[in-house]
């Protein structure tokens, strides 16, 4: 976290705030409100200016006494609720900025540089610390289909405000809810998992400036000790390491071998000695390499098999500054990807590629003219990607098809993906056809990315820019015909495994919801083995729902892959799905909240009971031919979901029957 109090507002924006304060303060009862609504004008231009918010914390004990929450519902902090901060916040208008100025107020009840009746230090305290482990997405920032549709202004507002509760209250506070957030991040296994370390640092910044209890600070010096130094002898070397490594025996690089690998299966994360050790065996003793990286058995026979092959790619690929990519490494290996005859050998046409300029400033964007290491990371990146595609993501950009195609890829055809990459890493372009007609990316307009985000992965930052025009593109050819245009993209640009059958819930000519118990009927006997016959999904299938916030109102329309649908350990059907947003668990109102693991997922899916997946959904892919009998669905359970949609994000379009 960066320190809040470093920066400071214009002297010009402090001056306006201290004024109207002053007139605030000095207002009759019944011109209150006028000079309140000033404020709430100027405390937001502070808001949002750099140092802002501590020039408005600093001013907070006499908040009370200006009459600043006079005839608001924030006027008795004794009666506020935690549980509505985050809502609140993320509501904006007034009402957030006076939500902003009710925590910097608590914050100075706290601190005890003012009082209220009824709200003692202490309460203030656990009131900011159960509202900070509430929203910790708005002092750790998650890309999110909601977040994205916050302003970045509003984004700089809420992060300023819990930056800085966090840098005066310390993250003492709410270490246990930030461990409970590293696990369920990294139970995800993102390939990014910078949020992930950033939680774990500031936790071990938290057991070294207060008093923890041991058990809390024995799981964060696990999880410290995963992306810092997994071993006793790394821990103790620092950056002596590699020279500790030359004077081991056999035994002890052994016992290396097994520590760091048993790390990353556990925790999914990788440190930068993790690929000191991995080169050093690769040249010394390569027969530890399996342990190193923790195979399975599948991973490793594969590695058996192609023992030669997987050296040369540690050597190219595996770095200090790539160590992430052991991981997908390793999954790549266990998933036995090597032995599809165009794995490896697309694997070893990256290592060998020439690489064009524009690739390298994509791939590389801090050095652009090292061709070299933007080659280590792009044949990295196609590790992590093949070995972890459901660990893409598609960050803070609007791009989560181009997230789902790459996924998609990766998971059902990882040789046309390969080619993709080589061809968009060599020429800068990338060649599809749709429906007879070549296109070429490089000659498109830009598609919904304007301007990419780059905190993405290196495949990602290659690729998306090219996918998301042909993307663009592919759905501007299809503007005119009846129906939505997914029915014609998505088998064009995924592949031929998608399905060419299609329902759609929105009438796009009214934008209206159709014949709503038809779709859902249909998708539940393509969909639900209790009436489709009993058939497993043979390829994951793009479909979209409707993102919502966690209100349950419509934010937009968004990507994701349905994975499997598959009992829990319950009994319970579930739909395990991919979902391109970064953070994968998330609540999408009225008891709708996604799953991560620990009922039945695998990584990276996300996973919801059938009926709550059905109630988001609007558009899919089936096989006609493959289906159950929609008449056997009940009609109780289709009215329960047709009721959930009506009651969420269906309440804001018309709806036509059949």
């Amino acid at each position: 976290m960066s320190d809040p109090q470093t920066a400071s507002p214009s002297p010009r924006l402090v001056e306006d705030f201290d004024q109207t304060l002053v007139r605030l303060a000095e207002a009759p009862a019944f011109s209150k409100y006028t000079h309140q609504s000033q404020l709430l004008v100027r405390t937001a231009k502070l808001l949002k200016a750099p140092g802002g918010v501590a020039v408005l914390a600093d001013r907070a004990d006499g908040f009370d006494a200006a009459g600043v929450f006079a005839g608001t519902d924030w006027d008795m902090p004794a009666g506020l609720q935690p549980a509505l901060v985050g809502p609140t916040l993320r509501a904006g208008g007034d009402s957030a900025t006076l939500e902003c100025l009710s925590e910097l107020r608590l914050l100075a009840i706290a601190e005890a540089r003012t009082a209220h009746a009824g709200l003692s230090a202490q309460d203030a305290r656990a009131f900011l610390a159960e509202a900070m482990a509430a929203n910790l997405d708005l002092l750790f920032g998650e890309a999110t289909e909601a977040s994205r549709e916050r302003s970045a202004a509003d984004s700089a507002r809420l992060h300023g405000l819990f930056d800085l509760l966090a840098h005066r209250l310390g993250m003492g506070l709410i270490l246990d809810r930030l461990l409970a957030e590293v696990a369920e991040i990294m139970a995800q296994r993102p390939i990014m998992s910078d949020r992930a370390v950033a939680l774990i640092q500031a936790a071990g910044q938290a057991i070294t400036e207060t008093s923890v209890d041991d058990s809390v600070a024995a799981v964060a010096r696990h999880w410290l000790s995963a992306v810092e130094a997994p071993s006793v002898l790394a821990q103790a070397e620092g950056d002596g390491y590699a020279a500790a490594l030359a004077a081991c025996d056999a035994d002890q690089l052994a016992a290396e071998a097994g520590v760091f690998g048993a790390s990353m299966n556990e925790t999914g994360l990788v440190c930068r000695d993790h690929a000191v050790l991995v080169r050093h065996l690769s040249t010394h003793a390569p027969a530890l390499i399996p342990a190193a990286l923790g195979c399975s058995t599948i991973g490793q026979a594969a590695y058996a098999a192609h023992a030669p092959a997987i050296g040369a790619l540690i050597d190219q690929a595996i770095t200090p500054d790539t160590a992430y990519a052991i991981y997908g490494l390793s999954r790549l290996l266990g998933a036995g990807l090597v032995f599809q005859r165009p794995v490896l050998p697309g694997l070893q046409r990256l290592a060998r590629l020439a690489l064009h300029p524009d690739a390298v400033a994509a791939l590389l964007p801090e050095a652009p003219a090292d061709h070299e290491r933007a080659r280590t990371r792009l044949l990295a990146g196609a590790c992590a990607v093949l070995g972890q595609p459901r660990g893409v993501d598609q960050g803070h950009n609007p791009t989560c098809q181009s997230a789902r195609a790459i996924s998609l890829w990766a998971q059902n055809d990882p040789g046309y993906l390969l080619d993709l990459i080589a061809s968009a890493a060599r020429d800068h372009d990338i060649v599809m056809d749709f429906e007879g007609q070549v296109m070429h990316s490089a000659g498109l307009d830009a598609g919904m990315a304007k301007t990419l985000h780059t905190e993405l992965d290196a495949v990602s930052r290659l690729l998306t820019p090219h996918i998301d025009r042909l993307y663009v593109e592919m759905g501007r050819r299809t503007v005119g015909r009846l129906g939505d245009g997914h029915r014609w993209v998505n088998p064009e640009m995924h592949g031929w495994w998608v399905t060419r059958d299609f329902a759609a819930l929105i009438e796009l000519s009214t934008n209206a919801i159709t014949d709503c118990s038809g779709f859902l009927r249909a998708f539940c006997s393509a969909y639900h083995p209790a009436y489709n016959g009993d058939r497993a999904l043979v390829y994951a299938q793009p479909c979209g729902i409707a993102a919502t916030t966690s209100s349950g109102d419509w934010v937009g329309w968004h990507a994701v892959a349905i994975q499997r649908v598959a009992q829990d350990g319950t009994g319970a059907w579930r739909v395990y799905f991919y979902n391109p947003n970064r953070d994968k668990a998330q609540n999408w109102g009225h008891g709708i909240v996604t799953s991560t693991y620990g009922n039945g997922e695998l990584e990276g899916e996300s996973s919801l009971l059938f009926e709550d997946f059905a109630a988001r959904l609007y558009v899919f892919h089936y096989r006609a031919a493959e289906t159950g009998d929609p008449t056997r669905v009940p009609d109780t359970a289709i009215e329960a979901i047709r009721a959930a949609i009506a009651a969420s994000w269906g309440k804001g379009f018309e709806w036509h029957e059949r």
